[in-house]
């Protein structure tokens, strides 16, 4: 079976290069029409993807990307908490690209975010989610996770080890489709 896992559409935090985490951020026009775009890719690959199944983070920026694809694959998205973003506590609203004491904290997977989570306790969670799939769906169809940046660039080290500085420096673009093999 297939895992499909998207992100989100951009967001106006995401213009603005700060740290959403759990805290909830509105899409742009530009990530309406990402989400569009995608849902659209979706159908007209509909029948190659297979795609049964969706489950979404219950942020409404994922929702909100979720629900253009419901409409096209006629899915109804599964909300489940454990591909949430990584909650990065005291942390959200930071800019992420000039804040040090954030970047510091990325290269200490193991160390929790103040008011938040590690990278480790989020990437746990959300592992349970894949385990979770296989287990139930895999004589059914292929699944698709609707869910956010750095949680989507931890579900990546389930299936391919990375180092700590690839695993940093990897992006995961807006409403960007990945696909592995479960």
């Amino acid at each position: 079976m297939k895992l499909f896992i998207t992100r989100h559409g951009e967001t106006d935090r995401n213009v603005q290069k700060r740290i959403c985490g759990w805290t909830e951020s509105e899409l742009t026009e530009r990530g309406l029409s990402q989400a569009r775009d995608l849902a659209e890719r979706l159908a007209a690959d509909k029948e190659k993807n297979a795609i049964k199944h969706i489950y979404v983070s219950p942020l409404k920026r994922a929702r909100d990307t979720a629900a253009c694809i419901e409409k096209v694959l006629s899915i109804k998205a599964v909300p489940d908490e454990r591909i949430k973003e990584v909650f990065f506590g005291d942390f959200e609203g930071v800019h992420w690209v000039t804040d040090p004491a954030f970047r510091e904290m990325l290269n200490n997977p193991f160390v929790t975010f103040p008011h938040g989570e590690s990278l480790v306790q989020a990437a746990h969670r959300a592992y349970g989610l894949i385990e979770h799939v296989r287990k139930t769906h895999s004589e059914d169809g292929n699944v698709l996770f609707v869910c956010h940046g750095m949680i989507t660039v931890l579900m990546c080290t389930f299936f391919k080890n990375y180092s700590q500085n690839d695993l940093l420096n990897m992006r995961i673009g807006n409403c960007q489709l990945l696909e592995f093999d479960l």
